[in-house]
């Protein structure tokens, strides 16, 4: 019978060291934990996989040989992931946002929903939660139990999305299974599929999440993407800018602010981040990175794919200077 590790998915193994599911011999029928995800929970040790995309979107595509319910599970500050997983499964869904504790409380839920069932209506409910607050858990659970058609759910996302996190909360609130999915910031945690019993009429599939090339957490190492990723209820920070306006943050991004209007930006980042307005013409800093122009609409946000969003009042150009394959774009605005 083949041996999954309980923290990733990888089949156990204790020929190859180096390869997923590594585990030694004398500890392979006492234990369902690989080295990989023991060093990982007890050291923070992390070990690159060498799998891609390729063999992630084969596990997505397959689902659509089901009839299960899928629950999408999205990062609330990273919508962008929403386009980078959709487009593999066509089962019935349930969008999840998850980590509404980073977004602050003065947003409401029902407007987050609302602006988020304009451009993606074909799921049969959005739910808001916080695995982390046990906020809307119950919530959906119910929405689950109601929409799923057999017992068995696949949970579906991006990297860094919170699946393993929400997963692990299901296990605690409401099964007597006491092995959790191992976490952590970093991408490609779970590299194969994992089923989780819950209870006897429901039994999850968690998948690995699939890599958003474009996110600024492949481009750096691991102690920036614990700085960059937020722990607490962000604190917008606004900044009115003019003509000769530049913005800094740290060493990832530069914003050059272009007409001749004044303008407001809020920018939606982790607290950790700093933040700062420099001079146009007299700090050059960041501006040997690849350069993207925008024009933006009164009704749009900047996104910085895995590092912020930024609210804009009024239209304008700017220029956006990042590392080389993150990328920026436009998007209707998430906050009225």
């Amino acid at each position: 019978m083949i041996k999954k590790c309980i923290g990733c998915g990888s089949k156990l193994q204790t020929k190859k060291t180096n390869s997923e599911g590594y585990i030694e011999e004398q500890l392979l029928e006492s234990s369902s934990i690989c080295r990989r995800c023991f060093r990982l929970k007890n050291y923070g040790e992390y070990t690159v996989t060498s799998k891609d995309n390729d063999f992630y979107e084969e596990i997505l595509i397959n689902i659509n040989k089901t009839n299960d319910l899928v629950v999408h599970v999205v990062d609330i500050f990273d919508l962008s992931n929403i386009e980078v997983v959709k487009k593999y499964v066509k089962n019935k869904s349930i969008l999840v946002l998850t980590k509404r504790d980073l977004m602050p409380k003065s947003i409401k839920d029902n407007k987050l929903i609302d602006r988020i069932k304009i451009e993606y209506g074909e799921y049969v409910e959005i739910v808001v939660v916080s695995s982390k607050k046990n906020y809307n858990i119950d919530l959906l659970l119910s929405a689950i139990n109601r929409h799923k058609s057999t017992n068995k759910v696949y949970i579906i996302g991006s990297t860094n999305a919170g699946k393993s996190t929400l997963i692990n909360k299901f296990i605690k609130n409401y099964s007597d299974n006491n092995s959790y999915i191992t976490t952590s910031y970093l991408p490609s945690t779970t590299l194969d599929t994992i089923e989780i019993k819950i209870d006897e009429d429901l039994y999850f599939i968690d998948t690995p999440g699939l890599l958003n090339t474009n996110s600024i957490i492949n481009y750096i190492g691991f102690d920036e993407i614990k700085h960059i990723t937020p722990k607490s209820e962000i604190h917008p920070r606004i900044y009115q800018l003019n003509k000769k306006c530049s913005i800094l943050i740290e060493n990832f991004c530069r914003i050059d602010y272009l007409i001749d209007k004044n303008n407001s930006f809020s920018f939606y980042i982790a607290n950790s981040i700093d933040v700062q307005k420099i001079n146009y013409d007299t700090n050059d800093k960041l501006r040997e990175l690849k350069k993207v122009q925008l024009d933006i609409n009164d009704d749009e946000d900047i996104v910085i794919e895995g590092l912020c969003f930024i609210k804009i009042v009024k239209r304008c150009k700017v220029d956006v200077f990042l590392f080389e394959n993150v990328r920026v774009s436009k998007r209707s605005k998430l906050i009225g």
